[in-house]
Parts: C-alpha cells; structure tokens; sequence
C-alpha cells in the first residue's frame, strides 16, 4: 500500500517581481527592500550597468551574445532578440509561480520588447500574469510615446490585465514648478504602492480575508487595462481623508474609474478599523460604482491610528472575440484622459487576423502616432490568417507584372582605335563576337 504524498500544500500563492528594463530594475529593487515575505524579486536588463546597482534582487543579464551587455539603445526588435535568446532561463524564473507582476517602463528598448514575450512565457507556466506599465511624459517626444502605446499594447494582449501608471498623470497633482526628481518620485511611489498593496492583501491574513481565487476571477483572461490605488489616512476623520485621496488619485479621475469598471476588489487595513468606517468607505465606493462586482476584504495589519485602502478595478476585456468587432475608441477632448486611463485609446483587431493591426485607429485620439506592430511569427499563423495574407500577396502580384522593364543603357563612349589589330579578323567562336565583353553579348543587366 503506498503511502499518501504528505507534503502540505503552500499556504499563500507564489508571487514574482520581474523588472524589465531600466525603470522595471528600478523599481523592483525598491519593491524587493520593502516587499512582504514570500515575493521573490528578480531584476532583468540588457545594460550591465543598471544591474550592477542592485543589491536586493536578483539579476539577470539578458542577450549576453546580442547586446553583450551594453543596452539595445532605445531598438525594440533588438531586445526583442535577446529576451528570445535566453528563453530557457527565463522560463526558470517564472516557473512555479503563481502571479507574476511585470514591471516595465514602455517607450525604451528592453522593457518595450521583452515585456510581451515574458507575459508569454509565464503565461504557458500556468501563472497569472499581471504587467505593470508607466508610460512617459509627453514632454519625452512623440517617438518614444508612440513606441510605448504599442509596447502597452502588445502587453495587453498576452497579460491577463495591465495595471497602467502614466507619468503624464503626475502633472495633475502638482503645479507648473514641480521639479522632474519630484515628479518621477510620485510616479514611482504610486506603482510601487499599489503592487506592494495587492502583494500585502493576498499574502497577509486578516479578518475578512481576500484570496487569490478573488484576484484570479478579477483579472483573468480579460486582456485589458485596469488600475490599482492604494491610499493611506490617519486622524479621526482618517475614513473620509482615505476617500477623499482615493477619488483625487489620477488613476481614478475623480470617480470616472470607478464607474467604468465592472469588477472590484477592496481591501481596508488598520487597526482597530469599525464598522462605521468600512461601511462609510464602501458605500463610498458603491455609489460611484453601483453595478460593479465587490469583493470586499479587511484586516489588522497597520502602524500606528493610520488606516490603509487598496482597490484593485478591472474592466471588461477589450481583445475582440474571434468573429467579433471591438467598439470603437472613444474621442477624448483635448487635455483629458480617456476611458482606459491614458490618452491614447486603441482597440485590438481579431485575434485571427494581422492584416488589419494597422488600420483599426482613424488616428483620432491618438496624437498622431502611427504605431505600425511587428509582424507575426510563423507559430502564431493560423490557417485563417495565412489565407489572409497569401490572398492580400495575390492581389499585389498584378503590380510586380506592370513594372517597367529595366533596360540596359550604353555609355556615350568615345571608339578608341584598336591600334594594331584594327585590320584582325574578329575572334568569331560559335557565332560569337569574343572580342566584346561578356556582359554586351550575354544581355546581361549591371546594376
């Protein structure tokens, strides 16, 4: 008789911290000092030199034989390379794991190119795959935010959500003298406190306890972008201060989110948190949201009379269903953020389909970028798809037939005389004239 396997199963769900890039290492060395017990932090980028300053994760140098070390400079293709040249190691890292964040800075090289295709792998895994993305400052020009609306946007498509921060959103909370330490240092603070605030709510136990089967009937499979604020108020009127923060938080426009969203996962934390306090909070929150799905949790863990809130908003998926058409983005005014929580919407094409990636946006409400996607590998064809495209090959085919022949022009060279053997018989070989090059008798083109 064999005895039954008696190791225990794992009493909180495996969480991996994965920074990509420049600003992905950055803040994951941050997360790792202050993360809770059991998330592991690991630090991926093509620059030796941004890995050599880190001490609490753990590193990994990404295309060794492409870059060698030295950065991809801004070339998404390139880093897009290297992360594929060291699959079998990164497959390591995310193996086992049960929700992986993916921390990156979009408009770059590495956490642009490499992003997507490490969602991909942990995603084969069988982890939840959770990106975490800020986007620049539109003061950083219209290339870089044009390559990280794409970057965002090959993320969304693989990554079950996308938490996105825009830097943009900074500027709202200060005024027009807000030094750029100042303003990165907000920007940073709002991605690490909203990671570090989902990673404390299904690590650490509590009274009303929000499980990682919440998280997953949240967030999987929906393939769109969905925010996360956490908020932190003390004093006696902490409850409305938490709100009133909560609603002020650039990633909920004053409540706009809060509306859009059809899912929502709220987490209180303090001590000595009443139940007057919960219900003002959630009621708060319900009537800005009022057919929104509510997952509500609650614990002990604090400092001091403060009392800390995270809430976790998901949309509807936005990837078209096959056979099915997305709706059509939104126009926001001038100034003003759209639905998805940055300022430039975009719908996804069917998944069958390439031949449209391009062509899905009128360019309204896109500042003008024209993000023009990679093309796809020869794994991700489908049958469908390769009609598509050998069809749209056979309606340009008639152009290639139309093109003007090339013909073979002579030089206005004067006639040099041959000198001695100007009266020689000419060197006739098979009805050939030896004497002339080989290309004049063979009608051979030069370029």
């Amino acid at each position: 008789m064999s005895k039954p396997d008696n190791k225990p199963p794992a009493a909180n769900p495996a969480i991996r911290l994965v920074g990509l890039g420049e600003t992905g290492v950055k803040l994951v060395e941050t997360l790792a000092m202050i993360a809770p017990e059991g998330v592991v932090a690991h630090s991926l980028d093509t620059d030796n030199r941004s890995l050599s300053r880190c001490h609490q994760s753990k590193t990994f140098l990404l295309g060794q034989a492409i870059p060698c070390g030295l950065g991809t400079g801004g070339d998404s293709a390139l880093a897009r390379a290297a992360v594929e040249s060291d699959s079998d190691d990164l497959a390591g890292i995310v193996e086992d794991a049960d929700l992986v964040f993916i921390v990156a800075g979009m408009g770059g090289g590495t956490g642009t190119g490499a992003a997507p295709f490490l969602a991909n792998l942990a995603k084969r895994a069988g982890a939840l795959v959770v990106g975490v993305a800020a986007t620049p400052f539109d003061c950083e020009g219209i290339q870089r935010c044009n390559q990280a609306t794409g970057g965002l946007r090959d993320l969304k498509q693989v990554a079950d959500a996308v938490f996105h921060f825009p830097n943009q959103d900074v500027i709202q909370l200060g005024d027009s003298d807000l030094g750029l330490n100042q303003a990165l240092e907000i920007a940073n603070r709002h991605l690490c406190e909203a990671v570090l605030g989902v990673s404390r709510m299904l690590l650490e136990s509590g009274m009303l306890n929000v499980s990682f089967a919440d998280l997953q009937a949240l967030v999987r499979d929906r393939h769109s972008l969905g925010a996360v604020v956490h908020v932190e108020a003390t004093g006696a009127d902490r409850t409305d201060e938490a709100v009133n923060k909560m609603l002020s938080h650039p990633a909920v426009r004053g409540g706009e989110t809060l509306k859009e969203a059809n899912s929502l996962l709220v987490h209180i934390s303090g001590t000595e948190v009443t139940m007057a306090e919960m219900n003002a909070i959630t009621t708060a929150i319900c009537d800005r949201a009022p057919a929104a799905k509510l997952v509500v949790g609650a614990s002990a863990n604090g400092s001091g009379e403060s009392i800390q809130l995270t809430v976790v908003m998901a949309h509807t998926g936005r990837l078209a269903e096959s056979g099915e058409e997305g709706a059509p983005p939104k126009p926001a005014p001038a100034g003003q953020e759209s639905g998805s929580g940055f300022s430039d919407p975009f719908n996804a094409p069917g998944a069958d389909s390439y031949l449209d990636l391009g062509s899905e946006s009128s360019g309204t409400g896109r500042s003008g970028f024209a993000y023009t996607p990679p093309a796809p590998t020869a794994d991700a064809l489908t049958p469908e798809c390769r009609d598509d495209l050998i069809r749209e090959a056979a309606r340009e085919e008639p152009n290639r037939a139309k093109r003007r022949k090339i013909v073979q022009e002579m030089l206005p060279l004067e006639i040099v005389s041959k000198g001695r053997f100007e009266n020689s018989e000419p060197t006739i070989h098979q009805g050939e004239d030896l004497d002339q090059p080989t290309y004049i008798r063979r009608g051979a083109i030069l370029n």
